[in-house]
């Protein structure tokens, strides 16, 4: 708990930062996503698009702790803290570009820490709405980062991004060993992903997310890990409003996630103590004070069904929880 709250004091030291600054889980690696303020979930994809010419900082720290056990011992996986800096330009009304930027940090017993920079991640999302009068049709300015108070509109979104193997990949441990791949803040390759995302308001204050993505990893040095699907539903809830705004709203995602054996060559092919499927129930608070907006999430893993889960110590699905503060600025 001391390392949580460590870990979110840094996180909204690096938020005031960022915020002053002039005018999308996963063992493996930490998400990112594109939340943009009121109605919008922590760890689901937001289908609104940015105005053109429209700037958004988003500062993100994310925080895994994992479940040990003796059979691990003594060399269990500790935690792992993912910190990622998002810059999103709005190119027109309905295309966003966005630039992820992370650092990680990874612990595991008796071995010590493996950290820095991961690998970059470019993401593109195409934003259209349905209006029942009007039809299907590509988000206009009056479509970008709005309140959905009282619109009758859809929204939705495609995702296309890439991420490029800027990360470290070959830190060492105390004793001069290199770490295994899942230890290592980069990927050595680059990986592709694409999706989509739905948003509606479906009564006064409450609004419903979902969205889908798929994450493709490419093999590098004979190795390969498994490629991911996620699929989240997200509902966002008014608990208070003030004149022009919700100022603070009540968070509930669904978060499932699939992911695929790691192919390991060397050793044969599929590796057989990794992968498979895990539920998230996943609580939590968002602070809206434009042009700023504070997201607070805590993700548990309900349901697992993994290969030889008795030997994944230190995967997605084992951990006793996942915490999430996300703070996104707007000019």
């Amino acid at each position: 708990m001391k390392k949580m709250i460590a870990s979110l004091t840094l996180a909204v030291i690096m938020a005031a930062f960022v915020a002053i600054l002039p005018a999308e889980v996963l063992a493996h690696h930490g998400g990112v996503s594109l939340g943009y303020g009121p109605g919008s979930p922590v760890e689901t994809n937001s289908s609104l698009t940015l105005p053109e010419g429209g700037v958004s900082l988003v500062t993100r720290v994310e925080q895994v702790e994992f479940k040990k056990y003796h059979w691990a011992e003594p060399e269990n996986k500790d935690a792992f803290t993912f910190y990622s800096l998002g810059l999103g330009y709005g190119i027109k009304p309905y295309l966003t570009g966005n630039l992820f930027i992370p650092y990680t940090v990874k612990t595991q017993d008796r071995l010590g820490t493996s950290y820095g920079g991961g690998d970059l991640k470019f993401l593109f999302n195409l934003g259209f709405h349905y209006d029942p009068n009007q039809g299907l049709g590509l988000n206009t300015s009056e479509d970008t980062a709005i309140s959905l108070e009282s619109s009758p509109k859809t929204y939705f979104a495609f995702f296309l991004g890439a991420s490029a193997p800027t990360g470290e990949s070959h830190n060492h441990d105390q004793y001069g060993e290199e770490f295994e791949r899942g230890m290592q803040p980069g990927f050595r390759s680059p990986t592709v992903s694409f999706g989509a995302s739905a948003t509606k308001q479906v009564t006064h204050g409450f609004t419903i997310v979902v969205d889908a993505m798929y994450d493709i990893f490419t093999k590098k040095d004979d190795f390969k890990f498994g490629n991911e699907f996620r699929a989240d539903l997200a509902g966002v809830y008014d608990l208070y409003v003030k004149p022009g705004v919700s100022a603070l709203e009540g968070i509930l995602e669904v978060n499932l996630l699939n992911v695929a054996k790691d192919v390991d060559e060397p050793a044969g092919g599929k590796v057989p103590n990794s992968g498979g499927t895990i539920l998230y129930l996943s609580p939590g608070l968002r602070f809206n004070f434009p042009p700023m907006s504070l997201g607070f999430l805590l993700k548990f893993p309900i349901w697992n069904d993994l290969n030889r889960k008795d030997e994944q110590q230190g995967a997605e699905g084992l951990e006793a929880f996942r915490g999430i503060i996300s703070l996104s600025a707007f000019f």
